[in-house]
């Protein structure tokens, strides 16, 4: 047989093989596309880079609760070298107390209490540029290959992850800038607009999402089939992805309560002082009003809390629904893991909250206490991209 006539022969029996697999379900055909669209060396090096975002963004949250953040009053994109003498250190100590931080709140802080905040805020720094190499050289290493451009869809998605990533040290630079400005009030503490940083957590959150995500859709990739979908099962993705985004806004929150310091304002539960409402809910100073909501120490900690409650009950609506027969019988062994996994983080992540504000926030718990809403978070995707793979 000549080599054209066995190429045909061979794109008839792959159609033929299509065309089954398609009749009976979709089955054959999804496997055999999916043994080819895998590819377990990318899916674990994502997963592996997420793991590295994990550790910054909870590296962060530490930098905050030290009041570490203001520290280095200069930014270089390509990063710098911690100062290697007493007169440089010296330099940089002197640069920190021209800002309103040193002069309101560390006037007489000895040049040993400015190194350790300065070394906090510089390793959070080179651990991000880190990132870009343990991102990058495998980036380029997988496309040199070809093995990122026969993941459809893969390429574009790392392109944006990529600038997405980039971008992350300008804005977090724009962040810190608004801390080395003088306040307007001379009450108010010097530290970063809360809106700004809320907007640093947002992209690392985006970051970290888009991670995990084309991280597991590399391990198990979707068909291209298109494949019929129990209508139980529809329901619950869409219940999942309702909860998941009341988790995206809790955490966001979370980062109005950092940058107003709001977590050391009531430090009772249930209660604000005693009260079931703070008395300072509404503050009819701040002009346009919704500030309140974003800059009121009382509101922000009160809708905090109470998103963290709704959070817990959604969660728990969200497993029980996926529990009720028939649900429970379609789902995989390590889909139901996952939900009992999310129930267990979620019960954790408020008794740790609780915990977080009743003892001053020590800093141990804080970074706990934002470990574990990313963790939360993780279980939340992990069922949510497990979903789109169920058939009837």
């Amino acid at each position: 047989m000549s080599p054209a006539a066995m190429r045909l022969g061979g794109e008839a029996a792959a159609a033929a093989a299509t065309r089954a697999g398609a009749n009976v379900g979709g089955a054959a055909a999804p496997r055999m596309q999916a043994a080819i669209m895998s590819d377990r060396g990318v899916g674990a090096w994502l997963l592996g880079v997420s793991g590295a975002v994990f550790g910054m963004v909870v590296l962060g949250g530490v930098t905050r609760l030290t009041r570490s953040g203001l520290s280095m009053v200069d930014w270089r994109p390509q990063g710098s070298m911690l100062p290697q003498t007493d007169e440089a250190w010296a330099a940089e100590f002197e640069k920190y107390k021209q800002f309103p931080e040193y002069k309101r709140l560390n006037q007489g802080m000895s040049l040993d209490e400015f190194k350790h905040i300065y070394f906090m805020e510089w390793f959070h720094r080179m651990w991000g540029r880190g990132l870009g190499f343990v991102f990058g050289v495998p980036f380029l290493y997988f496309m040199a290959r070809g093995r990122i451009q026969r993941l459809p869809g893969m390429t574009p998605k790392l392109f944006g992850l990529l600038a997405l990533g980039g971008g992350q040290g300008l804005v977090g630079w724009w962040m810190v800038k608004s801390g080395l400005e003088e306040p307007t009030n001379e009450w108010k503490e010097p530290r970063v607009s809360p809106y700004r940083l809320a907007a640093h957590l947002t992209v690392a959150l985006g970051v970290f999402t888009g991670l995990v995500w084309t991280g597991l859709t590399a391990l198990n990739p979707q068909p291209l089939l298109s494949t019929a979908v129990d209508p139980r099962v529809l329901r619950l993705r869409s219940w999942g992805a309702a909860v998941l985004g009341l988790v995206g806004i809790t955490f966001v929150s979370g980062a109005f309560v950092a940058g107003n310091d709001a977590g050391r304002a009531y430090n009772d539960w249930p209660f604000y002082a005693g009260e079931w409402i703070p008395r300072e809910f509404w503050d009819s100073r701040l002009e346009p009003a919704w500030r309140n909501i974003f800059e009121n120490t009382a509101t922000v900690q009160f809708d905090h809390r109470n998103l963290a409650y709704t959070t817990l009950f959604s969660t728990l609506a969200l497993f029980h629904i996926a529990r009720r027969s028939p649900n429970w019988k379609v789902l995989s062994p390590a889909m139901r893991t996952g939900y009992n996994a999310m129930v267990v983080v979620v019960c954790c992540q408020v008794l740790l909250g609780i915990s977080t504000l009743m003892m001053f926030v020590p800093v141990e718990l804080g970074a706990a206490h934002q470990a574990g809403a990313l963790t939360l978070w993780t279980t939340m995707l992990y069922s949510q991209h497990a979903l789109r793979f169920l058939r009837r």
